[in-house]
């Protein structure tokens, strides 16, 4: 990892740790961006509203599983770095050539409150194209809500 990419994924870590954000995206040694929602939805704004900040960027999370790594992948970071990261996640992020970095990783996400499995990473196991994953969580999303 080159010395911009480490400083711009600890801060990254810092606002992520220290704070309410939930997400935010670094561009050289400035926070562009930042959310302090929870769950999906930080990224698929992001996504869906500003995603040419993300390009070349670092994207901060605080947990990123198959879902979050495959939206973010799509946004063309070239880090991502989270509080909590599967293992999943960092192969996925791995294998479309974005660094993975992380404070914390497990080998899969439970819902809220534990018990099973993240519905989403389960609903999105087959998917493994980038491109396509903002329609697919889309869908996914409004889904769930109906």
């Amino acid at each position: 990892m080159d010395q911009s990419t480490y400083n711009a994924a600890n801060k990254a870590r810092i606002a992520l740790e220290h704070g309410a954000k939930t997400l935010v995206v670094v561009n050289g040694d400035k926070i562009v961006h930042h959310s302090v929602e929870r769950g999906l939805v930080p990224l698929v704004d992001l996504a869906t509203r500003l995603p040419e900040i993300a390009a070349g960027a670092v994207i901060g999370d605080r947990v990123v599983g198959r879902t979050a790594a495959l939206l973010a992948a799509s946004l063309k970071p070239r880090a991502v770095f989270g509080l909590i990261m599967t293992d999943e996640a960092i192969d996925l992020l791995n294998e479309h050539g974005i660094l993975a970095t992380w404070h914390e990783t497990v080998p899969y996400l439970v819902e809220r409150g534990g018990g099973s499995r993240y519905k989403a990473d389960m609903a999105m196991a087959a998917l493994n194209d980038p491109a396509l994953a903002l329609t697919a969580i889309g869908h996914y999303l409004t889904g769930q809500e109906a």
